[in-house]
C-alpha cells in the first residue's frame, strides 16, 4: 500500500488537491485503488479513472454497495471496474455487477465514467441524477452540487434554429447540440416500443390548435386527440428527469436527442447565458 499512496499522494498534489479546511496541514489525499486517480477539474479535485477522465455517482443507486445502472444505462455510464484479484480497503468496497467483474465504490457509492466526456480534466455530466465524484465534500444522496461550466466557460451554448416553429431553440448538451424547448430542456425521439403509453417520464411537445407544417417539421395527432410537434417524421418528447437546460440526462434511459441542423443555427440574442 504505501508505495500505491506515495505515488497518489504527488498526482494528486499536482492536480491541485489541498487538504480540506480545517485539517491539519500536510494532511495526504485520499488513498486510491490502481484503477482511479485524482484529477484537476473547473469544479475541483475529483475522482477520475486511470485514463484521468472524471467519475460520477447517481442518486439512483440509494441503497450503499448496490449500482442500479444496467443495459442501456451502462452504455452511456460505464461502471468503474476493479480487477479481478482487488480488494477492499478504508472507504473502498467492491460491488458485484452480473458480468462477474466487479465494480469500485466509494463509501458505498458505485462509480461510472461519463461516455461523451471526451477530454480529461473536464467535467460536464453533472445533472439531476448524476453528480461528479468530487473528492471534498465527497456527494451524499442530500447534496445537490449542479454545474454551470458550459455557461461559464465563455462559450456560446444557445442558438436560433431557422425555420423552426417559435420557442423552439438549439441548445448545447453533452451529446452535441440539440433541439430544445424556450427553456433550453432537449427535446427526444422517444424509445422504440413507447407508445402509446410512455408512462409519466416523457412529455409529448404539444402544438397549438393554429400550428402549420413547415419543412421537416409536421404536426401529428396523438390517440386523445392533442396535437404534437414532429421534426423530420418524429414525434418530440421532453424528459421528466431533466431540469435544467442542456442536461440531457434521458440518453441513458433510451431516449435520442435530435440534433439540430448546423445550417439552421444561428446565434440567439441572449447567446444562451
Amino acid at each position: 500500500m504505501r508505495s500505491r499512496t506515495c505515488v497518489l499522494a504527488v498526482a494528486a498534489l499536482a492536480a491541485g488537491w489541498t487538504a480540506p479546511a480545517g485539517s491539519g496541514a500536510g494532511q495526504p489525499p485520499p488513498e486510491t485503488p490502481p484503477e482511479i486517480t485524482i484529477g484537476s477539474t473547473p469544479v475541483g479535485p475529483v475522482f477520475a479513472d486511470a485514463g484521468g477522465y472524471t467519475l460520477y455517482v447517481t442518486r439512483r443507486d440509494t441503497e450503499p454497495g448496490i449500482s442500479t445502472c444496467f443495459d442501456a444505462c451502462v452504455s452511456v455510464w460505464p461502471p468503474v471496474r476493479a480487477s479481478a484479484d482487488a480488494q477492499p480497503f478504508g472507504e473502498w468496497t467492491l460491488v458485484p455487477r452480473p458480468d462477474g467483474a466487479p465494480q469500485w465504490a466509494y463509501r458505498g457509492r458505485p462509480l461510472y465514467r461519463y461516455r461523451w466526456e471526451e477530454e480529461t480534466n473536464w467535467a460536464i455530466g453533472q445533472g439531476d441524477l448524476w453528480q461528479f465524484a468530487t473528492v471534498d465534500p465527497f456527494p451524499d444522496h442530500g447534496r445537490r452540487r449542479r454545474s454551470s461550466y458550459l455557461r461559464t466557460a465563455g462559450r456560446q451554448t444557445r442558438f436560433a434554429v431557422a425555420g423552426a416553429p417559435p420557442g423552439i431553440v438549439a441548445e448545447t448538451t453533452p451529446h452535441g447540440i440539440a433541439l430544445a424547448d424556450a427553456r433550453g430542456l432537449t427535446l427526444y425521439v422517444a424509445p422504440a416500443g413507447c407508445e402509446p403509453a410512455c408512462g409519466d417520464r416523457w412529455t409529448p411537445l404539444g402544438a397549438p390548435a393554429a400550428a402549420v407544417p413547415t419543412g421537416d417539421w409536421s404536426v401529428v395527432t396523438r390517440d386523445d386527440g392533442r396535437a404534437q410537434w414532429a421534426f423530420k417524421g418524429q414525434p418530440l418528447y421532453r424528459c421528466m428527469d431533466d431540469v435544467q437546460a442542456g442536461e440531457a440526462s434521458c440518453v441513458a434511459e433510451g431516449g435520442r436527442i435530435v440534433e439540430a441542423p448546423p445550417a439552421l443555427m444561428v446565434a440567439a440574442e441572449d447567446g444562451g447565458g
